[in-house]
C-alpha cells in the first residue's frame, strides 16, 4: 500500500496500481502490505526493532557497524492491533476483488473486524511462529489472545530458519 520511503509508492499510487491489477483479472486476491524490506525494514512489522539481533547475523565488520549505527537504518514503529486496517480500508472501497488484511492480526476480534469491513481473508505470521496451534485454539476459544510480544526477534532468524526465539 505504501513503501514508507520518500521515493516509494504511496496509497494513492498503490490504489491505482491495484485497480489496474483488478481490471487485468490476473490475480484472485490481493494481500495488502507496506514497506520496503531493504530501505525501511521494520515499517511493515511494527513493534520493537531488534538491532543487536540483526547485527549478530552479519560477519565482521558489518556486525560492528550494525551495532554502532544500526538504529540509523532500522527504525522502530509502534505496534497496535490491526495497524494496517485503516489504510487497507481505502483499498476495500476502491476494489471489488477479494482482499487479504495483514498487519497486527493476532486475535479473533481482529479477524471478525476484518471480515465485517469486507476483507475475505486475514494473514498472520509472527503470532503463529510463537504458537503454531494458535488458530486451532482461537477456533475452540474465541477469546484466546496471542502470546506474541511483537519483539520482532524472529525477524533475524530468516537467515537461519524462521522461528520465534521466545517459544
Amino acid at each position: 500500500m505504501d513503501d514508507g520511503v520518500p521515493s516509494g509508492l504511496w496509497l494513492d499510487e498503490s490504489r491505482q496500481v491495484a485497480q489496474w491489477i483488478e481490471r487485468d483479472g490476473s490475480v484472485d486476491a490481493l494481500e495488502l502490505t507496506v514497506g520496503s524490506s531493504l530501505l525501511n525494514p521494520m515499517y511493515l512489522f511494527r513493534g520493537d526493532a531488534p538491532i543487536r539481533e540483526f547485527a549478530a547475523t552479519f560477519r565482521q565488520p558489518m556486525r560492528l557497524g550494525g551495532n554502532l549505527v544500526g538504529d540509523r537504518f532500522i527504525h522502530a514503529y509502534p505496534y497496535r492491533e490491526a495497524y494496517l486496517l485503516d489504510s487497507a480500508c481505502q483499498f476495500r472501497v476502491a476494489l471489488g476483488m477479494p482482499l487479504i488484511l495483514l498487519g497486527g492480526v493476532s486475535q479473533r476480534a481482529t479477524m471478525d473486524l476484518a471480515m465485517a469491513e469486507g476483507f475475505r481473508f486475514v494473514a498472520m505470521a509472527r503470532a503463529p511462529l510463537r504458537e503454531p496451534d494458535l488458530i486451532n485454539r482461537i477456533r475452540c476459544e474465541p477469546a484466546t489472545r496471542s502470546l506474541c510480544t511483537h519483539c520482532n526477534k524472529c525477524m533475524p532468524t530468516i537467515f537461519s530458519g524462521t522461528r520465534c526465539v521466545l517459544a
